[in-house]
C-alpha cells in the first residue's frame, strides 16, 4: 500500500536542520499537488510521492533517523509508567507469592523487549528507565505499611521539637535490598545480560550467518572478540561486555554447555556485582574500553 509508504533519511550525529517555512507544491501525474520542503529531496513511487518521516515504529522499535534511541526511550517510559499504576491499583488485590511473576510479567517483559538494540546507549539516557523501574519496584515489592505509617499522625501530636519535619521523613526507600532480595536485575544489567546471552548464542551456534560474520574472533584465544570501533551499536557493545564478562568470570573455552546452564552463570555473576558494596552502574562492567587487539 504506497499510501502507508514513508522514508526516513539516516543522518546519526548530525544537528536537525529548522525546517523551512517555504514549500514548493510539486504536482505529479494521478496525484494531488504535494507539499514539499524546498531544500529537501522527495521520492515518489508510481508517480506517488512518498512521505518522509524522522521516527517509525518497527517490530515494536521505534526507530529515528539520529539513531540515539530516545524516542524509543521516551514511548517506552511512558508505557511503564502507565504499568505502574495499574500495578499500584493490583497489588493490593493480590497473593505475596505472584509478585516476581507480575513483576516480570507486567513490567520487566515490557522493558527488556529488544534491549539488545537500543540499551547501549549513554547512563543519562537511561536514567528515566531506572527511576520508573525503582518506582516499579517500590510498589510491588516496598514496605507500604512504613511508607503510610508517616502520614498517619498530624503535627500537633508529635513531640516538642519534631513537629518540623526533616530530609529523612521525606526520603525514599531504597530499592538495592529489594534488587538483591528478588535477585532482579536493573535496567543496565538487563542490557549486558542479554547481549552477552545473544553473543554466546551466535558464537554457540554460528547463526544467524549474517551476525556470526560481524563478530571477529582473536586467532590467539578462541573466546576472545576483537572489538570494532566504538559506536552504541550492537556489535561493539556485545563484543566489548563480552570481553569484559570473560575476564571477570573466566574464559569460556566451552561453546557445549547449555544454554540454560550459560544463563543461571550470567545472571549469578551480574546479581553479585550487582549485590557488592560500592557499586556502580557506571563503571561496572565498563573498564573494558579500549578495542582487542589481535
Amino acid at each position: 500500500n504506497i499510501k502507508k509508504c514513508c522514508y526516513m533519511y539516516f543522518a546519526p550525529g548530525r544537528k536537525k536542520k529548522k525546517k523551512s517555512k517555504k514549500v514548493n507544491l510539486v504536482k505529479v501525474k494521478g496525484q494531488n499537488e504535494n507539499e514539499i520542503e524546498s531544500d529537501e529531496f522527495y521520492v515518489t513511487i508510481d508517480n506517488k510521492v512518498i512521505k518522509q518521516v524522522t521516527e517509525a515504529k518497527f517490530l515494536g522499535v521505534t526507530i529515528d533517523d539520529q539513531l540515539n534511541w530516545q524516542p524509543h526511550i521516551d514511548q517506552l517510559n511512558r508505557k511503564l509508567k502507565s504499568c505502574c499504576g495499574r500495578l499500584y491499583r493490583l497489588v493490593s488485590f493480590l497473593p505475596s507469592t505472584l509478585y516476581s511473576e507480575i513483576y516480570h510479567t507486567l513490567f520487566e517483559s515490557h522493558l527488556a523487549y529488544a534491549i539488545s538494540v537500543w540499551g547501549g546507549v549513554s547512563n543519562a539516557t537511561l536514567e528515566p528507565l531506572f527511576f520508573t523501574q525503582k518506582k516499579c519496584i517500590r510498589i510491588i515489592f516496598g514496605d507500604t505499611e512504613a511508607f503510610l505509617e508517616k502520614f498517619r499522625t498530624c503535627a500537633r501530636v508529635r513531640e516538642f521539637g519534631n513537629q518540623k519535619l526533616g530530609q529523612e521523613f521525606f526520603e525514599k526507600e531504597h530499592t538495592k535490598p529489594r534488587f538483591t532480595e528478588k535477585k532482579l536485575l536493573t535496567v543496565h544489567n538487563l542490557y549486558r545480560y542479554h547481549c552477552i546471552l545473544e553473543c554466546f548464542k551466535i558464537l554457540k551456534f554460528r547463526k544467524p550467518i549474517s551476525m556470526y560474520g560481524i563478530f571477529h574472533r582473536s586467532q590467539r584465544k578462541e573466546d576472545l572478540l576483537i572489538t570494532p570501533s566504538p559506536t552504541i551499536q550492537f556489535t561493539y557493545m556485545a563484543s566489548k561486555l563480552w570481553n569484559s564478562f570473560r575476564q571477570s568470570a573466566g574464559p569460556v573455552r566451552d561453546f557445549t554447555q547449555p544454554i540454560g546452564g550459560f544463563k543461571n552463570s550470567l545472571k549469578k555473576h551480574l546479581l553479585n556485582g550487582q549485590a557488592a558494596e560500592g557499586y556502580s552502574q557506571r563503571i561496572y562492567m565498563c573498564d573494558c574500553t579500549t578495542p582487542v587487539v589481535n
